[in-house]
């Protein structure tokens, strides 16, 4: 690992260990592994490459740690189009990937529960795993390329981005399209978050849906 990397693990609250497995790290809160993270990226996925394991971030009563591979060193397109044939369990439109958002991606192809990420400035879904396209009963392609304001009334999507403009972070319950065929209720914990100076955001359903009538406003041309 880098020297500045080593600085800030010799830091107060901070551990780390090196097993068979890779590099495991222990931060002193979630913050402060997400700040290591976003800042040192490409270090930690080519220390990973280095040492053909991985390297792990963690915190105290962590879920979900940040992990880095060492294929997350190869130039992004390369990356992207690997998790594209791969025939895994995340699937992305988006060829040019930075090394933070490809992090989310390959938290999203390990966690169970259904997410996707949508760009800020399109409204396109880019990103989803195999639960969300299973819970949206929708080929991944076809997900992928969907512009979501026209899966969501008006007044409840800028209600949405309101509430992600006073807080990066919320959980809502709310009412959606799953498909063009099926409208459902849905509580979804909701992340907005900057990548290399465009925004997107991350929804992870925390609820099984529950089918409604669809709206008469429902699916107007995005």
């Amino acid at each position: 690992m880098s020297v500045s990397i080593l600085k800030v693990l010799n830091l107060p609250g901070w551990n780390y260990k090196i097993s068979y497995e890779g590099v495991s790290i222990l931060a002193p809160t979630k913050r402060d592994a997400t700040d290591l993270a976003q800042s040192y990226g490409e270090a930690l996925s080519e220390t990973a490459a280095k040492i053909k394991g991985k390297v792990r971030i963690g915190w105290r009563r962590c879920k979900q740690p940040i992990e880095f591979y060492g294929w997350m060193a190869r130039a992004p397109e390369e990356t992207a189009k690997n998790i594209l044939r791969s025939g895994g369990s995340v699937f992305c439109s988006q060829l040019q990937v930075p090394v933070d958002l490809l992090c989310r991606m390959v938290n999203a192809a390990e966690n169970e529960r259904p997410i996707s990420i949508v760009r800020e400035d399109n409204r396109k879904q880019i990103i989803i795993n195999q639960p969300m396209a299973d819970m949206l009963d929708t080929p991944p392609e076809v997900a992928i390329q969907r512009v979501m304001s026209r899966f969501w009334l008006p007044e409840d999507l800028a209600q949405l981005e309101q509430k992600l403009r006073e807080n990066s972070q919320i959980t809502w319950t709310y009412s959606a399209g799953l498909n063009e065929r099926s409208w459902a209720i849905l509580t979804t914990h909701f992340e907005i978050f900057e990548v290399e100076g465009t925004w997107y955001r991350q929804g992870t359903c925390l609820s099984t849906p529950k089918l409604v009538p669809i709206p008469p406003r429902a699916f107007a041309p995005a």
